[in-house]
């Protein structure tokens, strides 16, 4: 075992699905950024500070080597799945997707001061699953709709912060489980929620895999492995 895995969110919110990690701009060494479902309504963000004791601390209420106590946002619908991602946009806003109950994938960002807008347009309907990334303001989206058909959807960066969805070919692979990643950490295989376990990579520390799953307890854990 690295190091013993965080537990993101206080004990009284109650979220559901897999939990969405990207690394942020934000802070002296680039913050963790967290989107969850919440349970019954709504979203929540959670943030993961990746300054060190040694940096300047611009944020007191959440120590260096913490998470955040959360967020939420977009009260009045519940939601199955969300992913963040960082933007370069704004500069450095954030941009979340988010999957309604009723298969309406709806495109949020967030800018300083306003925080979390939805916008006018959503990216698509009748979707069953998706995954996204971005790039230099661009936007791809891989959708499976409700009847199992698989097609692309690209949203480039003239106009923003408002979106225009065009079809296009391809797209992000949907929903890479990453369990094998976090019993190779020292996580019981029992402990984890089968199908919540998600991998990507951060600078911190000269290069960590972040590991995120829903324990079986359903709350929502972090462990960040440092590259060999």
């Amino acid at each position: 075992m690295h190091s013993e895995p965080a537990v993101v969110g206080a004990d009284h919110i109650h979220t559901s699905g897999v939990p969405s990690l990207t690394q942020g701009a934000y802070g002296a060494r680039g913050n963790l950024e967290l989107v969850a479902c919440d349970a019954a309504d709504g979203l929540w963000v959670f943030w993961f500070n990746a300054d060190l004791d040694t940096d300047p601390l611009e944020t007191p209420d959440v120590p260096p080597g913490s998470w955040s106590a959360g967020l939420r946002f977009a009260a009045g619908r519940r939601y199955v799945e969300a992913q963040i991602l960082q933007s370069t946009l704004g500069p450095d806003h954030l941009e979340v997707l988010a999957l309604a109950a009723g298969g309406i994938l709806e495109s949020w960002y967030w800018s300083p001061g306003p925080g979390f807008q939805r916008r006018v347009t959503d990216a698509a309907t009748g979707v069953a699953a998706f995954a996204a990334d971005h790039d230099r303001g661009t936007v791809r989206v891989a959708i499976r709709d409700v009847e199992g058909a698989m097609r692309g959807l690209v949203s480039p960066p003239r106009g923003y912060p408002s979106r225009v969805w065009l079809p296009a070919e391809g797209g992000p692979s949907l929903g890479i489980d990453a369990a094998d990643a976090v019993t190779a950490a020292g996580v019981p295989a029992e402990t984890v929620e089968p199908g919540t376990a998600r991998s990507t990579v951060s600078t911190r520390s000269g290069g960590m895999t972040e590991l995120t799953w829903r324990g079986a307890d359903g709350s929502i854990r972090h462990l960040g492995v440092p590259f060999a």
